[in-house]
């Protein structure tokens, strides 16, 4: 994220510097000390140092290189964000093995977070499907890497947040789906005990599962919350087309500081905690 001069990490740390983006990363790279993606990192950590204002983005390196049918292994630029892969392959009942809480990241963005979502337990981090790496590294070299060949340079790539070198093509394994829709269900949790055995049965049967916690309650309250489980639904569970979007609510402002109170907080957590059904 960047705008008037200046680049944004996800919290909204920002520093002074513009990006410079191009179709060719092995070009743009060459002598750069930071690549960022979509600029959705935590913290600082896709921001440039203080010497340097302008550093190279990826977002027009997107190409998909390959795509085999067969057994599901792309290879494509470290630009390619999530959302075009899902905007193509889910109709196509692919999908990414690993899909995080945000859409709009990059491969090399997941590659370096070694990013995980939802179904962290049943299939890990996103490094787990991930076969080979395109990288420039300290040197400049372009080293491709995988778990036979650099395997050292491979395994501190996966999550090693950019510090080993500027990541250009990724090699993984997508995943094949019955259908690009979600069966979900949401149950609302009265307490603690309640929320921790509902999620251990849970986490044997559902491959997508998160939990919200209202941390204000206290005493038998304590732990309440909801409990979000998923499975990709099958061909018959899935509608025969898309129902109509519904307009969703958007506020397109911050609220004030003083808004974040304990009072305003508790009104908001009980709407939240009693919009959902009790199972």
């Amino acid at each position: 994220m960047s705008s008037d001069g200046k680049l944004f990490g996800w919290g909204r740390i920002s520093v002074p510097g513009e990006e410079v983006r191009g179709e060719d990363l092995e070009q743009l790279t060459e002598g750069a000390v930071l690549t960022r993606g979509l600029g959705r990192s935590y913290g600082d950590s896709s921001l440039p140092p203080p010497s340097v204002t302008r550093i190279p983005a990826t977002p027009l390196a997107d190409r998909v290189l390959s795509f085999d049918p067969t057994t599901g292994v792309m290879r494509a630029e470290a630009g390619l964000s999530l959302a075009e892969i899902n905007r193509v392959y889910l109709p196509q009942c692919w999908s990414s093995p690993v899909l995080p809480g945000t859409q709009f990241v990059t491969l090399g963005g997941m590659v370096a977070a070694d990013v995980h979502g939802k179904e962290h337990h049943a299939t890990g981090c996103f490094g787990e499907h991930v076969h080979k790496i395109k990288i420039r590294i300290a040197d400049d070299r372009i080293v491709e890497c995988s778990r036979e060949e650099h395997a050292d340079l491979f395994a501190a790539t996966l999550g090693g947040m950019g510090l080993t070198g500027h990541i250009l093509e990724v090699e993984f394994a997508m995943r094949r789906i019955d259908s690009p829709w979600i069966w979900q269900r949401v149950q609302r949790i009265s307490g603690i005990e309640e929320f921790l055995s509902t999620l251990a049965e849970a986490n044997s049967t559902w491959p997508f599962i998160v939990g919200w916690i209202d941390c204000l309650k206290t005493g038998r309250q304590m732990g309440r919350g909801i409990l979000y489980c998923g499975r990709w639904a099958t061909r018959e569970e899935a509608p025969a087309k898309a129902p109509h979007a519904r307009r969703k609510l958007t506020v397109p402002f911050d609220f004030p500081r003083f808004a974040l109170n304990r009072t305003f907080i508790r009104i908001f957590n009980s709407l939240i905690y009693r919009k959902q059904p009790k199972l």
